[in-house]
C-alpha cells in the first residue's frame, strides 16, 4: 500500500488521464454520450478450470482472484469446470467465498465424458478443438448425458443448479436443456475469426441479447423463453473486427500480446460506458481464466483497481454478477436499435460504430477520412444453427449471413480469412477492401438518436439512417441481396427508392452453406484428395541436418477445390535410408498436413508424396552445420552452399512472419 500522498497523486493522475482521453475523443467527433442518469453495468465473469489435461487451472490463482475481488468489494461470477467441481481444493475455496455467484463452465474433459458414459476422442494436443471441448462435437444423446452429469455434480456441491453457464459455442438443443435446468444467462465467446479452433462471426458485437430458439448467434425479440446471451470480454470496436491475433480485447493475455498495458484497458473500459443514452444503459464485460500465467493474473488485478474506482464514482455505476445483470435486463424492453462506438486509442481519426437491431447489424467505419459501410449482416430468429443436427468435425464455424463483409473476399483462403477494414496506411498484405463508401474527405462525424433511429452525418450532411427493420440512404449502394445460383433471393434488403428493408428466407441458409462453404460454413469434412486441386508446398527446401527439419505442407482439396480432411495420412517415401519423415495431424481450419524430413548427416533426399489420386516428388537438402564443422564444409563446397541457403531462408521466413504479425497488430 502506498503513502497517502502517493495514493492522492495516483487518483489525480487517473482523473487527468480520463479528462485527456475524453477531450481527445470530443475534439474529433460529435457524439451524444450516455447521460449520467442511465445505469452503467460492468459484469465480471471468470472461468475456473481444474487440474485435468485441458489447459490446467491453478487453485491458487482462483483463490487469489476471489480475495482480490473481496478486498475491492466487487461482485463477480465464477463458472466452474467439471474437474474443479470434483476437486476438494477447489470446492474448499468456493466455500470460503460464498458471496460470489458460481455457475457452470461446460468444457468437456475426459473425466466428465467418462462419468457421463460419452466417448471422448481428444488428446492433450487437440483437446481445445470444437469437436472435443464443446457440446457441439457430440451426438444429441451424448449432449444430454454430459449436461445431466455436470448438473448432478454441480447440485451435489451447491445444493442448487447454476443460473449462469459458459461455453464459447453451444447448440440450440443444449441451450434449451440448460434453460430447463434453470439457466438464465449463458456466456459465449467474443466476435472472432479462427481463434483457437472456432469462429463466431457476425453476431451482436457488444450488448447482451436474448437468444433465438434455433441459433444462439441470432438475437430474439422475445425475452421469456431462452437464456440471455452475454459475450466474453469487451472488444475494441475499431480493430477487433477482422482480427486474427486476439490482441484487441479487454483480456490481459490478449492485449499484452502486442505490448499494450493497463492504460489500454482503461481506455476500452471507459469508452464502453460513454455510449449513446438511447441504448438505455451501458455495458462492459471482463474476466480471466485461472489457467493463465501469473503476469496476466497481476494485470487483471490492475484492471480491478480501475473498475473499483469507477464503481465508487457514481451511484449509476454498477459492478454485478451475471445473474444480477440478468435480473436487471429481464425487466427492460428489448432494445430496438443499439450503437457501440469506439475511437482508436492512438489515433482519434480511426473510429467505428456498430449498429445492431433484432433484424440486422451494420458497421460504419471512418478511416483515412473515408466514411464507409463495411459490414452488413441479416438476423432472423429462424436461421438454423449448423450444429443443430450435426456434430463439429474439428473447428467450429458460426458465420452470420451477410450482404457485405469488408474483412474478407471470395478468393480468401480458408482459415486465413479475416483482415481489418482500415484504410489509412493499409498494409500491402491485406486484400483489396470491399466496402460501400458513404462520404470522403470527412473531418467530423455525428451519430445521434432520432426517434428510435440512428442518424449518421458527415461534416453536417446526412448520409444514412438506421431504423429497427431498415436503413435509409441516398448514397449509391450495390444490390443488397444474396442470390442463390438458381436466382432466388435468400436474404438481404429490398429497396424502395432510398429505403432498404431487411428480409430473409431462413430455409435457404443450409443450402447456401453448402454452395458457398468458404464464405458461410468452411467446416471441413472427410474426403478424397483430387490430383487437379491438391498441392504440395515447400516451406523450406534447405535445412540443417541434426538440427531442424525440411518442412513440406500438403494441401488436400476435393474435386470441387474445397479443403478436405484425409481419412489416412499421406504416403511418404524417401530416396535415402538414413533419413526419415514425420507427418503431423491435419490442421482443422484448412486440412493442411505438415510433413517433416530429417536426417543426422548431410544428404540430398528425393521425397515422394501421395494421397488418393494425388502424387508428386521433390528434392530437398539437409546441410552440414558449418558453424560447428568448419573443416567438413571447406572440403564439401556444394553442401556448404546448402548450409548458406538454409540459414538465409530461415532468416527470410522469420522476417516475413514478424512483418505479417506487425501488420496484424497495426
Amino acid at each position: 500500500m502506498g503513502l497517502p500522498w502517493q495514493t492522492c497523486l495516483q487518483n489525480n493522475m487517473r482523473t487527468i488521464l480520463s479528462i485527456l482521453f475524453l477531450w481527445s475523443f470530443f475534439g474529433t467527433q460529435t457524439v451524444a454520450f450516455a447521460a449520467e442518469s442511465i445505469p452503467h453495468y460492468a459484469v465480471i465473469n471468470n472461468q475456473v478450470r481444474g487440474t485435468e489435461c485441458c489447459d490446467v487451472g491453478s487453485v491458487a490463482a482462483f483463490a487469489q482472484q476471489q480475495q482480490e475481488l473481496r478486498t475491492r468489494n466487487l461482485s463477480a461470477t465464477f463458472t466452474v469446470r467439471y474437474d474443479a467441481l470434483v476437486d476438494p481444493e477447489f470446492v474448499a475455496s468456493i466455500k470460503n467465498y460464498p458471496e460470489f455467484e458460481y455457475g457452470g463452465l461446460l468444457e468437456i474433459t475426459p473425466s466428465l465424458a467418462t462419468a457421463a458414459g460419452a466417448e471422448y476422442r481428444g488428446t492433450d494436443e487437440n483437446w481445445f478443438e470444437a469437436q472435443h471441448v464443446f457440446l457441439v462435437g457430440y451426438s444429441e444423446a451424448d449432449r444430454t448425458k454430459l449436461i445431466d452429469t455436470y448438473m448432478d455434480t454441480f447440485q451435489d456441491v451447491f445444493d442448487y443448479y447454476p443460473k449462469t453457464t459458459t461455453a464459447w459455442m453451444i447448440d440450440p438443443f443444449s441451450l434449451t436443456t440448460l434453460y430447463e435446468y434453470g439457466v438464465r444467462t449463458h456466456q459465449i465467446t467474443r466476435e472472432q475469426f479462427g481463434t483457437d479452433s472456432y469462429t463466431l462471426y457476425g453476431g451482436s458485437p457488444h450488448y447482451p441479447y436474448w437468444s433465438a430458439d434455433d441459433w444462439a448467434l441470432m438475437p430474439s425479440a422475445v425475452s421469456d423463453r431462452s437464456p440471455l446471451i452475454i459475450r466474453q470480454t469487451t472488444t475494441n470496436p475499431v480493430y477487433n473486427y477482422g482480427d486474427q491475433t486476439s490482441a484487441f480485447t479487454s483480456q490481459p493475455n490478449d492485449y499484452r500480446l502486442r505490448g499494450a498495458d493497463t492504460e489500454y484497458f482503461s481506455h476500452l473500459f471507459l469508452q464502453a460506458h460513454d455510449q449513446l443514452a438511447s441504448n438505455g444503459y451501458t455495458f462492459s464485460m471482463l474476466g480471466i481464466e485461472n489457467s493463465l500465467a501469473e503476469e496476466n493474473q497481476q494485470e487483471f488485478f490492475k484492471q480491478l483497481d480501475i473498475v473499483s474506482e469507477w464503481q465508487q464514482q457514481a451511484i449509476e455505476n454498477n459492478v454485478v454478477s451475471a445473474q444480477d445483470f440478468y435480473n436487471f435486463q429481464r425487466n427492460q424492453p428489448v432494445q430496438m436499435v443499439s450503437v457501440y462506438a469506439g475511437v482508436w486509442q492512438d489515433d482519434a481519426s480511426e473510429r467505428a460504430w456498430w449498429v445492431t437491431t433484432s433484424k440486422y447489424r451494420a458497421r460504419v467505419r471512418l478511416s483515412g477520412g473515408i466514411l464507409s459501410l463495411t459490414d452488413l449482416r441479416i438476423f432472423d430468429e429462424n436461421f438454423p444453427d449448423p450444429y443443430s443436427n450435426t456434430q463439429a468435425k474439428s473447428m467450429g464455424w458460426w458465420i452470420a449471413p451477410f450482404i457485405l463483409d469488408g474483412s474478407r473476399s471470395d478468393t480468401t483462403q480458408v482459415g486465413q480469412a479475416a483482415r481489418n477494414d482500415v484504410v489509412k496506411n493499409r498494409p500491402k498484405s491485406y486484400p483489396n477492401l470491399t466496402v460501400w463508401r458513404l462520404a470522403e474527405g470527412v473531418e467530423n462525424v455525428s451519430v445521434t438518436d432520432e426517434s428510435n433511429a440512428i442518424l449518421v452525418t458527415a461534416d453536417g450532411e446526412q448520409v444514412i439512417i438506421f431504423s429497427p427493420n431498415s436503413f435509409t440512404t441516398d448514397q449509391p449502394v450495390k444490390d443488397a441481396r444474396w442470390l442463390t445460383e438458381a436466382g432466388e433471393t435468400a436474404w438481404g434488403f429490398s429497396q424502395i427508392e432510398s429505403v432498404f428493408t431487411s428480409f430473409a428466407v431462413p430455409d435457404l441458409l443450409s443450402v447456401e452453406r453448402q454452395q458457398h462453404k468458404l464464405l458461410l460454413f468452411p467446416e471441413l469434412q472427410l474426403g478424397e484428395a483430387a490430383a487437379e486441386h491438391t498441392s504440395l508446398y515447400i516451406n523450406n527446401r534447405y535445412a540443417i541436418a541434426g538440427r531442424n527439419p525440411v518442412r513440406l505442407v500438403l494441401f488436400p482439396k476435393d474435386s470441387q477445390n474445397f479443403p478436405v480432411l484425409l481419412s489416412e495420412s499421406p504416403n511418404v517415401s524417401l530416396s535415402s535410408e538414413e533419413s526419415w519423415s514425420n507427418s503431423l495431424p491435419a490442421h482443422g481450419s484448412n486440412g493442411m498436413i505438415f510433413i517433416d524430413i530429417q536426417a543426422e548427416s548431410p544428404q540430398a533426399v528425393n521425397v515422394a508424396v501421395s494421397a488418393d489420386s494425388f502424387q508428386t516428388d521433390v528434392d530437398v537438402y539437409l546441410a552440414p552445420n558449418c558453424a560447428k564443422h568448419i573443416r567438413y564444409c571447406v572440403l564439401h563446397p556444394i553442401e556448404s552452399y546448402w548450409y548458406v541457403r538454409a540459414v538465409l531462408s530461415d532468416k527470410f521466413r522469420f522476417f516475413q512472419q514478424r512483418k505479417q504479425l506487425e501488420e496484424q497488430y497495426l
